[in-house]
């Protein structure tokens, strides 16, 4: 389940399409979560909660 309040309770809400090499500099901290995914189909508000997520693990 997502955090988001319009996403449903089960199931999927997004796909997010970002290689190795793209997901690598996103948690790194060197691409903007705003210009990393390649590919998204879905909950917006979802993705970019889960990219956002992803690049702050570059400050943990």
């Amino acid at each position: 389940a997502s955090d988001t309040p319009s996403a449903p309770d089960d199931g999927e809400v997004a796909h997010v399409a970002l290689d190795g090499v793209e997901f690598c500099q996103l948690v790194a901290g060197h691409v903007p979560p705003e210009e990393a995914a390649a590919g998204q189909l879905g909950d917006r508000e979802a993705i970019r909660d889960v990219l956002f997520a992803a690049a702050s693990m570059s400050r943990m």
